[in-house]
């Protein structure tokens, strides 16, 4: 019988890896179904991979682990002709979503899934957003 393991493409984790961030963080395809947590007072952004066919589906998930006290608030960054598709804000390309410090609390957060064509959409939230001026 052939063996036929080296041909199936392995699916995508429902749950990856749990990583807690402290700065800034580019994210890779290869995070995908990893749980990012902000870690710090001092408000910092999660940069998202540009949008394109091969990733279709990707996704991650935000939770506060430390609120912040300082900057805009914690939030996430897509690439320049990338949108944000969120309640509450308007899909414009090129636009951070952020929970304002004012806002920002112990265990807000979202699951962004890219559509392989103009973004990354959120399927589940808990908090309230804002969006970069």
């Amino acid at each position: 019988m052939a063996d036929i393991s080296k041909r199936i493409k392995s699916p995508r984790r429902e749950r990856g890896d749990y990583a807690a961030k402290t700065a800034a963080y580019s994210l890779k395809s290869s995070d995908s179904g990893s749980i990012f947590k902000w870690n710090s007072a001092t408000s910092f952004n999660f940069n998202l991979p540009p949008v394109q066919k091969a990733l279709k589906g990707v996704f991650f998930d935000f939770v506060i682990q430390t609120a912040a006290t300082s900057g805009t608030g914690h939030g996430v960054s897509p690439a320049a002709v990338d949108k944000i598709f969120a309640p509450g804000v308007t899909a414009t390309d090129d636009k951070d979503i952020y929970f304002a410090t004012a806002g920002d609390a112990v265990g807000n957060g979202f699951r962004l899934v890219s559509d392989g064509v103009d973004g990354w959409h959120i399927t589940f939230l808990n908090g309230t957003l804002s969006q970069e001026a």
